[in-house]
C-alpha cells in the first residue's frame, strides 16, 4: 500500500480499538488496493466502503499494538488539530500501545487547568493518567468558526457511530477524488464519494509524503 493507505489503516486501527476496549486491526496489501470492491447505492447518493479483512474481526484474532501506537501518532500530529477524543483518557493507552511510564510522560506534556486552589483560583498543572485528551477548541462555536461552519466530530466512538466503522474510516480517508465530469467544484469543500452527499468540509488529511515520520 502507499503511504496514505498505511496512515489511514493505522488510524482506523486506533479508532476501532477504543470501541472494543482494545486496539488494532490489520488489513492486507491486496485489500487496500481493492478499492473497486465498493458498491454504489443510488438511493442515498453515497459510495459504500468495501469490506476489508481486518484482523480483529475473527474470534481468535489479535491486535497489532505497534501499528496502534503509530495510529496514535497519526491522530496526534494530524487529526488532533480539528478532532477531539473527549472520551479517551491517557490511562486508556496503558498496555495497549504504551507502557505506563510512556503514557504518563505523554500526559505530562500537556498543561491541564485544575482548581480552584485554596485561594479560589484556577491553575495549570502537568497532565496525569486520569486526564482526558485535550480538545482542539474550547467550544462548538469556536470549532465551527475555525472550520467554515463545519463542526468536526469527536472521534471517541466514531467506529460505533458509523456503519462498518473501520471500513468507512479507511475508505473516507483514502477516497478523495476529483468530482465527476459535469459536477462543479464547491468552494471550501472536497469531493469524497464515501461521505454522504459526496462533499466534505475536511481537506484530504493524509497525502503521499505528508504524514508523520516513522
Amino acid at each position: 500500500p502507499n503511504e496514505e493507505g498505511v496512515f489511514a489503516t493505522m488510524l482506523a486501527r486506533l479508532l476501532a480499538s477504543r470501541g472494543a476496549q482494545a486496539l488494532g486491526a490489520s488489513v492486507t496489501a491486496g485489500a487496500i488496493a481493492a478499492g473497486s470492491g465498493a458498491v454504489s447505492f443510488a438511493d442515498d447518493n453515497v459510495l459504500h466502503a468495501p469490506a476489508y479483512p481486518w484482523s480483529f474481526n475473527g474470534f481468535f484474532n489479535s491486535y497489532d499494538h505497534a501499528s496502534i501506537r503509530r495510529g496514535h501518532q497519526v491522530y496526534t500530529q494530524i487529526c488532533a488539530t480539528c478532532h477531539s477524543l473527549n472520551r479517551i483518557a491517557y490511562r486508556n493507552l496503558v498496555d495497549v500501545c504504551y507502557t505506563e511510564d510512556e503514557a504518563k510522560a505523554l500526559a505530562e506534556e500537556v498543561d491541564v487547568q485544575d482548581g480552584p486552589n485554596e485561594e479560589g483560583e484556577m491553575f495549570e498543572r502537568p497532565g496525569k493518567l486520569s486526564d482526558y485528551f485535550p480538545a482542539p477548541y474550547p467550544n462548538e462555536e469556536a470549532a465551527r468558526y475555525a472550520n467554515g461552519g463545519a463542526y468536526p466530530p469527536d472521534l471517541s466512538l466514531i467506529v460505533k457511530a458509523r456503519h462498518n466503522g473501520p471500513d468507512y474510516i479507511f475508505a473516507l480517508l483514502t477516497g478523495y477524488k476529483e468530482p465527476p465530469a459535469g459536477v462543479p467544484a464547491r468552494e471550501g469543500q472536497w469531493y469524497n464519494p464515501y461521505f454522504p452527499g459526496g462533499w466534505i468540509g475536511m481537506p484530504p488529511p493524509l497525502t503521499e509524503g505528508g504524514g508523520p515520520p516513522p
